[in-house]
């Protein structure tokens, strides 16, 4: 009995413990929001000083960009237009996945850094795309980009960092080699098990060639014969 319960309550333990730190670094991220903005502004410098006219710089949560050019634009990343607002509920949507079900920490982790990862980039390509709207069509064109195609990218991939968290944290890997293996003869169609038997033991017997030196047979029975028998009469 004691060999049974103890693990249960041991990876009961753990799960609780994996769960409290995800929520303490949700908690975490919405406490330094501050220094995860201008964290967040470097990174977007690179790609808007990439695609946008001039040289990017960032200071503090803001990313100027068109230094060197008659215009300096500055854009400034506000809490509602920062990843954090996207990846707080990815890390408690993990510490929902590990308290409700039997998902497999590891993979729950794997899950929410692939969420983590494309939540991040598509937040990062909606910056660099609005400065570059900026640069090319003016104030009209950074409208357009930053408060619409740029938010309904950002919803889209948010929406594809939740289903992939979900799919990979719940997904069992060992469930789907057991169906997927290629050597499972009793899961082998009929037509494939006939075609990997040797030819002597699936083909017909009328196929097979008849020997001339045995006694002769008939076919069919008359009255007063056997089968098998050759006839006298």
């Amino acid at each position: 009995m004691s060999a049974t319960v103890v693990p249960t309550r041991a990876g009961g333990a753990s799960r609780l413990l994996l769960a409290a730190a995800l929520a303490g670094l949700a908690g975490l991220l919405s406490a330094v929001e501050a220094d995860t903005r201008a964290v967040e502004a470097q990174l977007a410098r690179l790609l808007v000083g990439a695609i946008a006219a001039g040289r990017a710089m960032a200071s503090g949560s803001v990313v100027y960009f068109g230094i060197g050019t008659p215009e300096v634009i500055g854009l400034s990343i506000t809490t509602m237009c920062s990843t954090t607002v996207l990846v707080v509920p990815l890390v408690l949507l993990a510490v929902a996945v590990i308290g409700i079900t039997r998902a497999r920490p590891a993979r729950v982790g794997l899950g929410l850094a692939v969420g983590i990862a494309i939540a991040v980039a598509c937040n990062l390509v909606r910056f660099g795309s609005a400065a570059w709207a900026y640069s090319a069509y003016g104030r009209d064109g950074f409208d357009l980009v930053h408060r619409y195609i740029g938010s309904l990218f950002v919803i889209a991939g948010f929406i594809a960092a939740i289903l992939l968290l979900l799919r990979i944290s719940l997904r069992d890997p060992r469930r789907h080699r057991a169906s997927a293996d290629p050597l499972d003869r009793t899961r082998m169609p009929s037509a494939r098990r006939a075609e990997t038997a040797p030819p002597d033991q699936w083909a017909p017997r009328a196929l097979l060639p008849a020997d001339p030196s045995g006694p002769l047979r008939r076919d069919r029975r008359r009255p007063g014969t056997r089968p098998g028998r050759k006839d006298h009469r």
